[in-house]
């Protein structure tokens, strides 16, 4: 239409514009048309359809020339500026030989298996042969930057570069630059990293490229330099460029490497606000680092207090898994298990790791939520590990909680019976809460399971039996070890000294030396401690004679002897001896002083008592536990306050904690009960409970008895509940009479009652 109506001029925009307006404004009515007709005759509208496209062709026919003009300059204009655009990252995988004798496939073969058999030194030699010749090929980079850094650092930079610059219109590209930056920065070598990052950056123009930032940030946090990576961090905010994920999980992991807990942390919030989803490996490696920095709680109120951050059960798996590695992680394992609830639907089961963890912490504080769990996770259909029970039962040890390994016993007697470990780790139980009767009961049992027990079971069951003076199960035990080291041989000589049979000690070494073992100095000062308890003089003496000819004394050899005179009321005996003692050259300890310091307070000789006290101060040796104790039982024989004030400036000063100690809390308690010192005795109680001790039964009962006194029954109650609920231990006689006695000086009379017949 145009042509005919305007043949001599060419096609303007302008008309360009109103010829497309008359196209578009026919194809308008030509739809009309259709629509109108379609409906009464359907061939009309295809009919209708095909004139359109007749017109619209034969409309553009007069233009295909400029139209082909246009697609032969544009493809000329790519094929001119190949190179430029090969530059941009937009070129093909492998790059172009320069001379066509060149093999690329050999030279990747050839490089790749060098580089697969560790051969650095073969890598840059081969890659040097070829260099000059040709282009190093994309998937070769990071294998040649790596060879150099293991074999040759120092010619890394110039060679590299010098490389590039030979083959600056094929090489320098984004894609290289960014692997070569990338392979340096993982090594730790930031020198070489911001060489190669001055010359891509002022050299070879690559100014803005994001993930050249981001390597090179990774590599500061990798190399513990966190001041280079907000410098960077702030150039990139500068060009208005935006950290990608892959970008923040670099800096993630270089801080996470370095131990950096807190700048880790800034990260993750960073990359949660920046809409990016923070990766599970993140979180769990970060409180797999908070756990060995001792900064889990801390860490853990700080994530959760960030709404952006989702927190996933395998992170929380790990925290809990660090619970059960600290002092006191009940109550971050409490707050772990809501966090870990909330997240899952009501009624489901939390994990075999989450139950495994949870069960230990709460074991380890002879909590009942222990026993809770414990039948959770056995209705829950998951399995049941003999590794879980018997960590269980090996926990009910430390904390004495009886109540849960009985559980943990039934189960295993439900299902698959016990084993050896089981019942080894259930000897352990007992042995902790002192009851060595039960443990050697336990020995006929495996016997009637067709059960033998393994030599490290034997050992201890001769040490349990020598405890509670069954003598005869140690010696049938030792009958039946085919052969017995020193430790057994240890026990039986202790068994004659329960039995106070000297011979029987000495005969004891002789089967020994003819066994092929020598025996050494614990063994001689085993004998020797047989002889004080008999009271034979002359064999032990003979004895300490041939092992100071040996060399075979020490300062136990000497406590023992000192034990011996102190047995006899001998103190003054004692005294030469601990001179003789200091004359050879060895230093007494503690327990020389505290053997002599209880003869004299037991025997009511407080003035040689606080003597013997001021020379151990003197010699520098700290009084203990059983300093403090021993003078705070003689109190009973002492009057007046002025020995009483002496007594707690004694365990102040010593700076003793007396929950630290059973034997110290037990006398402390008693002593300020008996002299009425409630401020004190208040103050203790409530250190007490702070300290989460778990209490023996005998500590139960001076504990119901001190809250007795202080006119605080509720408190009885806790502790008793503690002690036979929660525990599971059973109250013996006195600690019966002193919650009897608690509840009836506190008008608790009909409780009292009901307990007595319950009891």
């Amino acid at each position: 239409l145009f042509r005919s109506q305007h043949p001599v001029h060419l096609l303007t925009p302008a008309a360009a514009r109103s010829l497309l307006c008359q196209i578009l404004s026919f194809q308008e009515e030509s739809l009309e048309q259709c629509r109108t007709h379609s409906a009464l005759n359907p061939f009309s509208c295809k009919m209708a359809a095909m004139d359109l496209i007749e017109v619209a062709l034969a409309s553009l026919a007069p233009l295909w020339v400029e139209l082909s003009f246009l697609l032969f300059f544009t493809l000329g204009f790519l094929f001119l500026r190949a190179d430029a655009i090969r530059r941009l990252g937009f070129g093909g995988s492998e790059p172009k030989a320069i001379n066509k004798g060149t093999s690329f496939a050999e030279l990747k073969q050839k490089i790749m298996k060098e580089a697969e058999a560790g051969s650095a030194a073969k890598v840059v030699a081969t890659w040097r042969a070829s260099q000059a010749k040709a282009p190093t090929p994309n998937n070769l980079w990071k294998h040649v930057v790596q060879a150099f850094l293991d074999s040759e650092p120092e010619a890394l930079v110039p060679e590299i570069l010098d490389h590039m610059r030979l083959h600056k219109r094929i090489v320098a590209s984004k894609w290289v630059v960014t692997t070569v930056l990338d392979t340096v920065a993982r090594s730790g070598n930031v020198e070489a990293m911001m060489k190669f990052w001055e010359v891509f950056t002022e050299e070879f123009g690559f100014t803005n490229v994001l993930a050249m930032y981001e390597v090179v940030m990774g590599g500061f946090a990798s190399a513990g330099f966190p001041a280079k990576v907000a410098e960077f961090e702030a150039q990139l905010k500068a060009n208005r460029l935006r950290m990608s994920p892959r970008g923040f999980s670099l800096i993630i992991k270089g801080y996470l490497k370095n131990g950096l807990v807190d700048e880790t942390f800034e990260q993750i919030v960073a990359m949660s606000k920046s809409g990016h989803g923070v990766p599970p490996f993140a979180l769990f490696q970060f409180f797999r680092v908070t756990g060995e920095k001792g900064r889990t709680a801390a860490m853990f109120s700080k994530v959760t207090e960030e709404p952006c951050i989702a927190v996933t059960p395998e992170a929380l798996s790990i925290i809990l898994e660090e619970c059960t590695r600290m002092k006191d992680g009940k109550e971050l394992a409490e707050r772990v298990e809501a966090t870990l609830r909330k997240m899952s639907a009501p009624g489901a089961v939390l994990g075999e790791r989450a139950y495994d963890s949870l069960l230990k912490v709460y074991t380890v504080a002879s909590d009942s939520k222990a026993l809770t769990l414990f039948k959770e996770l056995q209705n829950s259909g998951l399995g049941i590990s003999e590794g879980l029970l018997v960590g269980l039962l090996a926990r009910c040890a430390e904390s004495k909680f009886l109540r849960m390994a009985d559980e943990v016993v039934a189960h295993c007697r439900s299902h698959s019976g016990l084993s050896i470990a089981v019942y080894s780790a259930l000897m352990k139980v007992y042995a902790f809460a002192g009851m060595y009767d039960k443990a050697c009961d336990l020995y006929d049992q495996i016997l009637a399971n067709g059960l033998e027990p393994d030599a490290m079971m034997y050992g201890c069951l001769m040490k349990f039996a020598v405890e509670c003076g069954r003598t005869q199960l140690s010696q049938d035990i030792a009958d039946k070890l085919p052969k017995m080291d020193i430790q057994n041989y240890m026990s039986l000589i202790r068994a004659a000294g329960r039995d106070r049979d000297v011979e029987r000690a000495f005969s004891i070494v002789k089967r020994l030396i003819a066994s092929g073992i020598k025996p050494d100095m614990a063994c001689y000062n085993c004998v020797l401690d047989v002889c004080v308890q008999a009271g034979d003089t002359n064999r032990g003496n003979e004895l300490v004679r041939q092992m100071k000819e040996q060399g075979a004394v020490d300062v136990i050899t000497y406590n023992t002897l000192l034990k011996g005179f102190c047995s006899k009321n001998d103190l003054q005996g004692a005294r030469r001896l601990l001179q003789e003692m200091k004359d050879s050259g060895i230093r007494p300890n503690d327990i020389s002083y505290n053997c002599m310091l209880n003869t004299a307070a037991s025997s009511g000789n407080f003035h040689d008592a606080w003597q013997l006290v001021e020379q151990m101060e003197k010699d520098g040796i700290k009084p203990d536990h059983y300093t403090v104790s021993i003078m705070m039982k003689a109190l009973k024989k002492m009057k007046g306050t002025r020995e009483l004030g002496r007594c707690f400036a004694l365990l102040d000063r010593s700076g003793i904690d007396p929950c630290s100690d059973e034997i110290l809390l037990n006398t402390v308690l008693e002593t300020c009960i008996r002299n009425r010192e409630h401020k004190r005795l208040e103050a203790l109680l409530a250190n007490l409970e702070k300290a989460s001790v778990r209490p023996s039964v005998p500590i139960y009962g001076s504990i119901i008895k001190a809250y007795g006194n202080l006119k605080r029954p509720q408190k009885c109650w806790h502790f008793w509940n503690d002690m036979t609920g929660n525990r599971g231990l059973k109250p013996n006689d006195i600690v019966i009479g002193c919650m009897l006695d608690a509840l009836v000086c506190n008008n608790q009379v009909d409780e009292a009652v009901e307990l007595f017949r319950s009891s």
